[in-house]
């Protein structure tokens, strides 16, 4: 009985030193860890521009947690889009070559078709492609790179693609709407509608608020037509600001616009939610009831 428990016992240790060497490998060279394309973090970046030759500049900063775009337009950015950016500093360069031995015009780098600028001190400039290997060359001081391709596309996409979709800035609370049909004010911390109707709830006022606060557009694009001004006007002010948001509506078959002219902006609004950012949704409920006559005497 003793003898069988040791032959177990020689067994199970055989088993485990068998495990470890397929772990361990013992004896093989580690495989290198994969060389970043930068040194620099993602949170150390304040601001990024990213320059296109035929498309224009894109400037954007941090402000506090969240980003903001400077140009073309003067509106809170989308931080995830620029979040995908930063990516970039970090992503593994898979090759790399002494650009001192090598013609720049080969990869289509003496005037590249973009470039990304971080804080006024990094730059990479983007080159042509390694089509075998989907590969883009990017050049960064004396250093050329192949790195994965599709950080090119995110760059050379619409200004608009990074700006932030919701029509309310982030956190901020409405302190006064005005609709082309009706106003809603908050006056000693209660919320009063002109014209006065009684047949709505304050739930009502609520979900109406709440609709504008977390709305965001399907698409947004550069303005065209600055001539909406007969068109209905919507005002929205906010907590801590003196000025109103001013959207102008323009409605179409198959959705709505709301034109910032003063920032040259069209929001696309799908066209179901005309009903719910521009009218009242909850009735109040009938609190009257119709009481039975009681004859005299009972």
């Amino acid at each position: 009985m003793i003898s069988r428990t040791l032959v177990n016992l020689s067994l199970l240790v055989i088993v485990l030193i068998l495990v470890a060497v397929v772990i361990f490998e013992p004896g093989k060279t580690p495989k290198p860890k994969p060389e970043l394309l930068t040194s620099m973090k993602s949170s150390e970046v304040k601001q990024i521009k990213i320059i296109r030759r035929h498309k224009g500049t894109i400037e954007l900063k941090k402000q506090s947690a969240h980003w903001r775009m400077l140009k073309p337009f003067n509106l809170p950015a989308n931080n995830y889009k620029v979040e995908s950016v930063l990516n970039l500093l970090q992503t593994e360069s898979v090759a790399r070559y002494d650009l001192a031995d090598l013609d720049p015009a080969r990869f289509d780098l003496v005037t590249p078709a973009v470039s990304i600028l971080f804080n006024n001190v990094l730059k990479i400039d983007f080159g042509n492609i390694a089509p075998l290997e989907k590969q883009r060359y990017v050049r960064i001081g004396k250093q050329l790179h192949l790195i994965p391709d599709y950080y090119y596309y995110q760059l050379i996409g619409s200004a608009t693609d990074y700006l932030d979709h919701a029509l309310i800035p982030e956190g901020k609370k409405i302190v006064r709407l005005e609709l082309p049909n009706l106003t809603l004010a908050l006056k000693k911390g209660k919320w009063t509608l002109s014209p006065e109707n009684k047949g709505y709830s304050a739930d009502a006022y609520t979900d109406l608020l709440k609709q504008w606060e977390h709305a965001n557009a399907l698409e947004l694009r550069p303005l065209k037509d600055k001539k909406n001004t007969a068109h209905k006007q919507i005002h929205i002010f906010l907590q801590g600001n003196d000025k109103p948001i001013n959207y102008t509506l323009v409605h179409t078959k198959d959705k709505f616009i709301l034109i910032r002219a003063d920032k040259n902006i069209e929001y696309v609004m799908p066209k179901n939610k005309a009903t719910v950012l521009l009218k009242l949704q909850k009735s109040a409920p009938d609190t009257t009831t119709t009481q039975e006559k009681i004859p005299p005497g009972k």
